[in-house]
């Protein structure tokens, strides 16, 4: 859970871009405005600083480009690393033990574009948008830019989010701020240095390595599409979603996990949809999570604001019903499950 909210703090410092007007919005507005796609940031350069309460302090400095991401962080433990998005490979390094991992985008990768911070950004505030009361503070000067300050109050306790301030510039929409407090947690992430549309080298993102460095090189495995009976090929007969739920199965892919086998299959129905993977199990069911019924046999829940996760073993095969749709509850889909039944 802390690494979670870490990420979501993070996201939500690093990225969002939308309009460049200076008209007084109301907090409804400046969320809608921030939530536009615009091609008015190319790049930018940055320098952050992210805090937590239990002493964890991270300070970072950014390089964006067309795409193209650099990152270089130093933890309050003075421990280094570095992580370069060229558009080909992945490359992060470590300092402290001059190791690196390079991911190399295998076959049929050509196109394969990485989901950008604001992308995620953008998306975590699709969900702050519903699930907060959202109010204007006093406007701020962040990194010497203007601000705009939304003060996001949870509805609900529970929210993953919980209580969140948030610092937009207000002529690039790029959130150079933000509070969040959630449980006993809280994480703060400030720009101390903001250079929109910055002038950036290409040597930038060059990896450049140690001679004596150790590297692991892997090899992004794309999903690929396949039929069910080659599904059944790789994992024998496995539950499937009725199509007299009303839910059509639009793709299965196969997930190219050697260990695993795993599938995952994409069902749809009246524009909502959800993800069922099956794979072969490597380890038992975490115990410490919270327990549900399913199929009559305990399996696990998880029950986000952005990610809803359904989880048992059957028959030797592990099942993960994922939700990322806000309007599908877990209550809806546990009728559903129900009523799966086998391959044939």
């Amino acid at each position: 859970m802390k690494k979670i909210i870490y990420s979501a703090a993070l996201i939500l410092t690093l990225s969002l871009a939308g309009c460049g007007s200076t008209t007084d919005f109301s907090p409804q507005e400046i969320l809608n405005q921030a939530l536009q796609e615009t091609s008015e940031l190319t790049s930018y350069y940055g320098e952050y600083k992210i805090v937590m309460n239990d002493g964890t302090e991270v300070q970072s400095k950014q390089w964006e480009k067309n795409g193209k991401n650099r990152v270089e962080v130093m933890d309050s433990t003075g421990e280094e690393s570095l992580a370069i998005n060229d558009g080909k490979k992945l490359t992060s390094y470590t300092k402290s033990t001059n190791t690196a991992m390079i991911l190399e985008l295998g076959e049929g990768s050509e196109g394969l574009v990485q989901p950008t911070l604001k992308e995620q950004a953008l998306r975590v505030l699709e969900q702050i948008k519903d699930s907060h009361e959202i109010t204007i503070g006093d406007d701020e000067k962040i990194a010497g830019h203007d601000t705009y300050h939304l003060i996001a109050k949870a509805k609900d306790s529970k929210s993953l989010f919980g209580d969140m301030e948030i610092w937009v510039d207000k002529k690039t929409w790029m959130t150079l701020k933000s509070v969040t407090t959630s449980g006993d947690l809280t994480v703060s992430s400030e720009f101390t240095k903001f250079e929109p549309n910055a002038k950036i080298d290409d040597a930038q993102f060059i990896v450049d390595l140690p001679d004596d460095v150790v590297i692991d090189t892997e090899t992004i495995k794309l999903p690929v599409e396949i039929t069910i009976d080659e599904a059944k090929e790789k994992l024998g007969p496995f539950l499937i979603v009725p199509e007299s739920t009303g839910y059509t199965l639009e793709m299965i892919e196969d997930m190219n996990m050697e260990e695993t086998g795993e599938i995952a299959l994409t069902y749809e129905k009246d524009d909502q949809q959800f993800s069922l993977s099956v794979f072969k199990p490597l380890q038992a069911l975490d115990e410490d999570e919270e327990t549900l019924e399913v199929r009559g046999v305990n399996g696990k829940v998880l029950d986000l604001e952005v990610f809803k996760l359904i989880q048992w073993d059957e028959q030797g095969l592990r099942y993960n019903v994922m939700l990322d749709n806000p309007d599908l509850t877990i209550e809806q889909i546990l009728p559903i499950i129900e009523q799966m039944e086998f391959t044939e």
